[in-house]
């Protein structure tokens, strides 16, 4: 019987694999995974012999070069603000399309060249901005954290709360009176406008040495 001209399983196969048990809403295990795939775990160990920590790496990679793929980074001209707001709108639709993989991707620290690449340009933008040092860091982070948050966010049920009218009024009123835009897109544009001003705010009161 003649050998199959390619190769069933690859390490892609198996992320992508794993990305689609956390898009169903479901952890993953190497049995399981195994299982889907229909070959036996130490045939999937052999293609990734990292394990769970090589799987979830590579489901970000994936993600990464998914956000790379629709051709938003870099962000293109503009100011640092404008620059940095694209930035930030494009990474979290990547993220927001995968929002119950987040918690186990901030578990592991970015090795991957697809997702290094991506927080290099933003860095390369904050720090053409003027941000030096920590204060480059403290901004970075800062706008990681939105993107993750709200993100993570896009997975949460509609409405979120449900409190009763008598015990929560004020709870109440504020679900009551959402109209128009998603309140996920809406809260995160809100955060998005914030952060930029301060770090705006910042580099006037505040202005960092030229880069030496």
């Amino acid at each position: 019987m003649a050998r199959p001209t390619t190769q069933i399983l690859t390490p892609g196969k198996i992320f992508r694999a794993a990305l689609e048990r956390f898009d169903e809403r479901q952890e993953f295990s190497i049995p399981q995974l195994a299982k889907r795939l229909g070959v036996s775990p130490s045939s999937l160990y052999h293609h990734v012999k990292g394990g769970r920590t090589e799987i979830i790496e590579g489901i970000r990679s994936l993600i990464s070069q998914d956000a790379h793929d629709r051709g938003d980074f870099p962000p293109g001209d503009g100011s640092w603000q404008e620059q940095t707001r694209r930035w930030a709108i494009n990474y979290r639709y990547a993220l927001g399309l995968h929002p119950m993989a987040i918690p186990a991707l901030v578990g592991e620290s970015v090795d991957d060249a697809p997702t290094l690449e991506i927080y290099e340009t933003l860095a390369q933008i904050l720090e053409s901005a003027g941000f030096r040092d920590d204060r480059l860091l403290d901004a970075l982070s800062l706008i990681d954290l939105l993107v993750l948050g709200s993100a993570i966010d896009a997975g949460s049920p509609e409405p979120p709360w449900e409190p009763s009218e008598t015990d929560y009024p004020s709870l109440s009123r504020a679900l009551a009176a959402q109209t128009g835009a998603r309140r996920q897109d809406r809260a995160f544009t809100l955060g998005l406008d914030a952060a930029i001003a301060e770090l705006d705010r910042q580099l006037t009161t505040h202005p960092s040495p030229p880069k030496s």
